[in-house]
């Protein structure tokens, strides 16, 4: 991504790719040839679905959402139903293939949270309770510190293969790579 002076964002630099058959699975693959693309915003998007062992009621696809919400924007709920806990975008509503209302529908999440937090007294955070709590989760935890050490493995793998850059394909290739391991 390339920026004006000012920070905004102005370029987004694209890698065409085609697709090869790898262990009966298609995969992406870049092909070195790249271009620039005048943008002014970019939404990153995996996926379509909401992950279903996140701890929050699913339906069709969707976090289950509180009927009778508290702090509905445009007639609409952004609470899940565990009280003061919110969801947008593409978890609050799977994808129906048009990026900009899962923007829309971000934006307006957080308008809900804003609502929200406007109701609350201010209060020291407890830091040590958040990362007790973060390092809790039955997934791994990926810090600053583990992506550097994944820019440096694919670094190092980009050398070994002779190519400007190299990035793993999957997820467990990288958690292997930051020495992080998928929980069940």
């Amino acid at each position: 991504m390339f920026g004006d002076a000012n920070g905004y964002l102005t370029q987004l630099e694209l890698e065409d790719n085609t697709l090869t058959l790898k262990d009966g699975a298609t995969k992406a693959r870049g092909t070195g040839v790249k271009r620039l693309l005048d943008v002014e915003t970019v939404i990153f998007a995996i996926g379509d679905k909401v992950d279903e062992s996140f701890g929050l009621p699913v339906e069709w696809n969707e976090f289950v959402k509180n009927p009778n919400p508290r702090f509905p924007i445009e007639g609409i709920s952004f609470e899940s139903t565990f009280e003061d806990v919110f969801v947008g975008g593409w978890s609050r509503k799977a994808s129906d293939g048009l990026v900009g209302y899962a923007r829309k529908d971000g934006t307006n999440a957080s308008k809900a949270v804003w609502q929200y937090l406007q109701t609350l007294s201010p209060s020291a955070a407890d830091t040590d309770a958040v990362a007790d709590r973060v390092h809790g989760l039955d997934k791994p935890v990926v810090t600053k510190e583990d992506i550097k050490r994944l820019e440096a493995v694919e670094a190092e793998e980009a050398q070994k293969r002779g190519l400007e850059e190299f990035k793993f394909d999957n997820n467990e290739e990288m958690l292997d790579a930051m020495e992080l391991t998928m929980m069940a």
